[in-house]
Formats: structure tokens, sequence, C-alpha cells
């Protein structure tokens, strides 16, 4: 390795240029100092002669002892610029190091002091820094931070930290430019959570007043109701909820009245637990009734914690303090506006802030505030450009749109919509941490308790009908025999025919037959062999039955299966044996849906004594048959459809999908699996069975309501009352009676 390389040089070029200057350098100093030893010394001995820049420097004349504050920039003829320190950069120390090592040009170290001029790029910037080399003098171009290309990392990957620290100086820049321009600024409207005011009063002026934004208020409010939520039970988001109407009520109702605060703020502390010494009459119908009952709190009763109502008359006290300040609040509502028509014109997720655009779209945003969409009508004329007879129609198209937007914002339907909008989605939120519990909270693994983190099943409906055109289809006539009534019986016997082919097998059941079926079908097994009427016949296992009556349905397109009294137990039956197969993927692809006899008849002839199909063939046909074979009731259930004329409605209304017939299952499971925990509110009386049943149905047990009213006071309103996705039906009623029912039950078992 070459001498120049080991010294940590670039180039040989390098090298020697630094030697070179180190030689001047080292003799300026020496001719420096010979001057300062010897003051006799004419200026022509010198070794280095001062620049004219140096010789105006150095006539500047010092301070007195008591001018402290002098700034370098308030010097006549001062070659330094200090406004490089005023505001605050985003400074990468590393690149900031790298570029003052040295000087472009001599390699010679450079400082930051010797700055004389900044070039702001957003958050990042160029540094003009001048080299101290008299031989020298460049001035050296230093960034603060990284680039990609002409993009600044400190604007697109700054995603960490607050903006808060900027605020204040953004609102000082702000005004101080507003003032420049001859605009008195007399008052600001601000949050409470920077010290902003008191800023802008010392670096300002001390005559500009303060006005609280509502917004903020409120929302401070809630959160201080929300932070005591943990220490009171009874604080539920209903209560708080309460809280914040009467808050403002009183702040609406207040305008210009500081005492009308204070005595609204007494009556706030008061008028929730019973006692009315501070309510009006105006609004206040406890004072005339103090029996009428709460409309908005649980159970219409008054609050009894008495520790809460201490905490709230704390809150409420310190509002007082500040009664003038709450009798006069502004909105920033106005600036949210504006932003977001900034954001649509000049949208995060593309980097305008990096190119030369953002002024012309912050400009537009600006125009559009002030003159609407017809802004930009008028600067194609301010230009001299033709606007264009479709630039115009859309802009007043769009103005128009805006205005009636507007109008109808400001009704009592729209204000009513965006509340119960507000209100359906605090409710589904509040559901949702219910259900969930609590998964994100400071600290909580670190918690010696076991943590809670069972989740209650999100609310199941009862699928609706939906039917089945039956036109181009094919009928397939299908019967089933089995164990028992219960629709978790097995299957007997399996027939089917469509016109001359049929299709008909036995199977041996996993479970015994009951007598009662044993007697009408004449089936029962001796010794593991089943018999028929004392007959001996081969059976099939049912997963091998089911193939062969797939197999059998194959055969046709577009399969409608046809049976009578199926919906409510041939295709239980069917469903349950395809689940235990796992043949239930099988039967969607192959049936497009079911026709149940029963109801098609019922529709066509209303007024029949019986509709067993065994009657059904006496009255209509004249004729009987061996009931209770499955071969021979689809022969006769084919001969009565086709004998018996009926029209397109009539079939259609008596038909269901293969996909409803598989959630009415899944439904009908979903209750036999959580009603017997149910059991003990049927018992008391808290519930009647219809109501246990959609209680079950809807995926809740015992276990999950007694859960939800630990987690929450209010968490079986939030549970039944949780609305599906379409917002036709909540999860299991309504009704303020059976709510309370089973809200006081599960409340007295859990003080029990």
């Amino acid at each position: 390795m070459t001498r120049w390389k080991r010294q940590g040089f670039f180039s040989r070029k390098k090298a020697l240029q630094y030697q070179k200057n180190s030689l001047l350098l080292s003799s300026r100093r020496k001719a420096e100092q010979i001057a300062e030893e010897h003051g006799f010394s004419s200026s022509s001995e010198r070794a280095v002669e001062r620049t004219e820049q140096e010789q105006s420097d150095s006539d500047i004349p010092e301070p007195d002892s008591g001018d402290i504050n002098v700034s370098l920039n308030d010097i006549p003829n001062s070659r330094y610029d200090v406004s490089w320190r005023e505001g605050r950069q985003v400074v990468e120390l590393g690149v900031l190091a790298d570029g003052l090592a040295g000087c472009a040009k001599c390699c010679i170290p450079l400082h930051l002091t010797h700055t004389v001029d900044i070039l702001h790029c957003g958050l990042g910037a160029f540094l003009r820094v001048m080299c101290q080399n008299t031989t020298c003098k460049h001035k050296n171009i230093v960034p603060t931070g990284k680039r990609h290309g002409r993009i600044w990392d400190a604007n697109t990957k700054l995603a960490a930290g607050s903006s808060k620290s900027m605020e204040q100086d953004m609102v000082i820049s702000m005004v101080k430019k507003k003032l420049e321009k001859g605009i008195n600024i007399s008052t600001v409207i601000c949050d409470e959570d920077t010290t902003t005011m008191s800023r802008l009063r010392q670096n300002v002026s001390h005559s500009i007043t303060k006005m609280s934004d509502k917004n903020h208020i409120k929302k401070n409010f809630t959160s201080t109701l929300y932070s005591l939520k943990t220490k009171h039970k009874s604080l539920t988001t209903r209560v708080i909820r309460y809280f914040l109407k009467c808050f403002n009520y009183l702040l609406a109702q207040n305008k210009e009245n500081p005492s009308g605060i204070e005595q609204g703020l007494d009556a706030l502390g008061k008028h929730p637990f019973g006692n009315h010494s501070s309510c009006d009459k105006t609004w206040c119908a406890h004072v005339d009734d103090p029996t009428k009952k709460y409309s908005s709190l649980p159970y219409g009763k008054p609050l009894q914690d008495e520790k809460l109502q201490e905490e709230v008359m704390s809150i409420c006290s310190r509002l007082k303090q500040n009664s003038s300040n709450l009798s006069r609040l502004g909105s920033t509502q106005g600036n949210e506006s504006f932003n977001k028509s900034v954001s649509l014109k000049a949208p995060k997720n593309h980097h305008f802030s990096g190119s030369g655009s953002l002024n012309y779209r912050l400009a537009a945003s600006v125009a559009e505030k002030n003159s609407g969409q017809k802004y930009l009508v008028e600067v194609n004329k301010k230009i001299g450009l033709s606007p264009g007879k479709h630039t115009k129609k859309l802009c007043y198209l769009r103005e128009s749109q805006s205005r009636k937007r507007r109008a109808i914002a400001r009704t009592r339907e729209a204000k009513r919509r965006r509340i119960e909008l507000k209100a359906k989605k605090c409710q589904g939120t509040a559901t949702r941490e219910i259900r969930e519990g609590p998964t994100y909270e400071s600290g909580i693994d670190l918690c010696t308790e076991k943590p809670d983190y069972i989740q209650i099943p999100p609310p199941s409906f009862k699928p609706e009908l939906e039917t089945v055109p039956i036109c181009d289809q094919t009928l397939v006539f299908f019967d089933l025999e089995t164990t028992g009534l219960a629709r978790t019986s097995h299957i007997t016997q399996l027939a089917a025919v469509h016109g001359n082919e049929t299709f008909s097998t036995y199977v041996m059941p996993d479970i015994p037959i009951t007598p009662s079926a044993s007697d009408i079908t004449g089936l029962e097994v001796r010794n593991g062999i089943l018999y028929h009427h004392g007959k001996k016949v081969n059976t099939l296992s049912i997963s091998v039955a089911l193939d062969s009556f797939f197999s059998f349905l194959e055969k046709f397109s577009n399969v409608i299966l046809v049976g009578h009294n199926i919906k409510t137990f041939d295709c239980p039956v069917l469903l349950e044996a395809l689940e235990s197969c796992r043949m239930i993927p099988k039967l969607t692809e192959t049936v497009k849906g079911f026709l149940d006899t029963r109801i098609l008849f019922k529709t066509v002839h209303p007024n029949l004594h019986s509709y067993s199909q065994q009657s059904l063939a006496k009255t209509l046909l004249n004729m009987s048959y061996n009931a209770h074979d499955a071969l021979d009731d689809v022969l006769m259930l084919q001969s009565l459809v086709n004998k018996v004329e009926f029209s397109e409605i009539d079939h259609n209304c008596s038909t269901f999908s293969c996909q409803y017939a598989c959630d009415i299952f899944n439904y009908q499971k979903l209750i036999h699996k959580n009603l017997p925990s149910l059991q003990c509110l049927i018992d008391q009386n808290v519930i009647s069975l219809g109501m246990a049943k959609k209680i079950a149905g809807s995926g809740l047990d015992f276990s999950c309501l007694n859960l939800a009213c630990k987690r929450n006071q209010d968490g079986i309103y939030a549970l039944f009352t949780e609305k599906s996705l379409n917002c036709k039906f909540v999860r299991v009623t309504n009704s303020k009676r059976i709510l309370d029912s089973v809200n006081e039950f599960f409340m007295s078992l859990n003080e029990s």
C-alpha cells in the first residue's frame, strides 16, 4: 500500500494538497505570533495579507461592556449570518459530522459556527459553511440528513415522535407573518394541551387572548370520566354518555353566561345522583316530580355511588374555576375542514412535500375554500386561458352539489342521523370490547391474577329462507326410515325415484331402533342382522349407502330433492348423517335445493283435515298403499305430485335452497348445544322457553351471559342488542323488560 493511502487520503493529489495547505497554515500562525510578540513590526513585513473582507471585519467597533446581547446579525457589513440558529431542524449527526470533516477543496476541517447561509427543505436543510483557509475561502454545501435522490429521508420516513413540539413555533411564525402584512390578530382558538399561548404572548404580543376549542373541552371531560371507570363499576359507558349529554347541554345553553355555567356544573354533580337542589324547572322534570324515572340511566334510577359523586363534584369544581372561558368557546372545525381539502389535493401517500407542486396544490385548496369550486374558471381567466365549456359545466355542478350537501347537513334529520351513526359506532365498539375482554392494557401481562382471555362468540342469527325456482330442474323424490323420531336418529332405509329409475337400500344403524319406530316401519335388528317384517335384508354401512345415493343422483342434472315433511324431519336427519361422514360439500355440489310437498299441499288445498301422505293419497287419488316403506312412499309421492295440478308459484313457495338447509341445520345444532345451560333461567321464570332458544341460537350460553355481566354492568344490554351486519335485526331482543330481568338475575348472582 502506498504511503498516501496509509495516511488516509483517497489520492496522491489530495495528500500533496494537504501538505501544501498545512505549510501555509503553519507559516501564517508563525507570522501572526511574531506580529503579536513584536508590535513594532510593520504590516508589510507580515507573512500573510488580509483580504478585503477581513479588513472590513477588523474595522467593527467593539461593543461597550453593557451591550452583552449584541447579535452578529445586528452588526453592519458582517460576514456572518446566524439565521440558521433559529427554529428547529431534524439533524442526523453522522451525516453532519461527515459534511464538516473537511473542505471540498483544501480538506481543512470545517466548523458549524462558520455557517453563512441555510436552505430549508422541509425538515431537512443545506448549510453553506465557509472554509477558514485564507487561500481557499470555499463555501461548502453540507446537508443535515440523508436523501434518496432529491427526497429527504426526514420528510418521508420520520414516522416516530410528536409534532406537538413544532406546533408552538408554527403558531408564532404564522401570527408574525400576519402582523407583518397588517392583519391584526386579537384572539387565537386552540386546545388545552400545549403552552402555545404563553409562548405567543412572550414572543409576539401580550394583548392576544385565547379562546378554548369546545370539541377539545368535551373530549377532555369525557377522558376524565373514562379514567374513573376502572375505580367505579357503576360508571359504565351508558352513564358516561349521559354525563356528556348533560355537559353539552349546559355549554350550549349558557353562552356568554359564566354564572349559568357555574350553576349548571353544580347541578351536574348532583342531578344524576337524585339531588335536584341546583336544578332548574326549565330542563329538569324531577323538580316537580321526584319519582320520575331517568330515561338514560340504568333501571331508570339515580346513581347510588357516593364516592363517584365526590369524584364528579371535584371535576365540576375544577371546571367552575374556568367558567368565563367555558362560556365563550370557539371551534376549529373550519381548520379541520380545510385540512381535509388539502389532504384531497396533496394526499400523504404521495410525497408532494418534496416536489414543486405542493405550493400550487395548497394554493388550490385555499382558492376552493374562499371561492368554491368555480375557482378553476377564475384562474383560467386570470392567466388568459379559456375555461372551456365542460370545465364550466363541471365546476357549476360541483358547486351546486356542495351547496346542497351543506344545506342538508344543517337539517334536524341530518344531525339526528349523525348522532345515530355515532351511537351505533360506539355501541359496536363497546360490544366488541365486552365480547373480547381486555386484550390491550398497560401492564396486563404483569398482572398476578389470571388474565381474562375467554372470548364470547360473535352473533349468530337465524338464517332467512331462500327459495329455489324449479323451472328446468330435475325432481328426484326421496324418503328415509329412521331409528326414531329424534332429529339425531340414524337412517335405516333410504330410497329415491325419478320416473322409472329407482334406488333403495337398507342401512345398519349404530344405535338401537326404538320400539315405536320398529312397530311403524317393521324394521328390527336381531343379533347384528336387520329384518324387515321378519325377513332378513341386505344392509350397507351409512357411508357406502350415501355414496350409492349420490351415484344415483349424479345421473341427473340440476337436482331438486322432493319429499314429504322433509323440512322439519328428513333434511335434519340426512344432514346429520352426511356430517358424520363428512359429505355435506358433496351434497351442495350435487343438489340445488329441496321441495317439501307437505307445504305444497297445504298451499294448494288449505282446508284438508290431515296432510299426512296416507291421507292425501286417500283423499286426492282414492288409493291406499304400504306406508312407511321408503320405496313405496316415494313411488306414491311421485304419483301424487304428477296427478295433482300445481302452478309454478305454488312450487316455488315450497322450496328452499341447499345452503339454507345447511344453515338452519347448524343453527339448530347451536340451540341444542347451548339450551341446557339456560334451563335455570327458564325454571326461575326469568325468560320463556322461546326466548331461551333465541339466546342459545345467537351463540350465547349461561357462562357467556355471566362473563358479560362481570366485565361490564351493561354487558347484557350490549350483547342482546348487538346488530347484524345489515342492521335489520338485533342479536336477541330490544325488550326492556327482558333485558332488565336477565341483567338483575346475573347482578344478584355475582353479588352473592
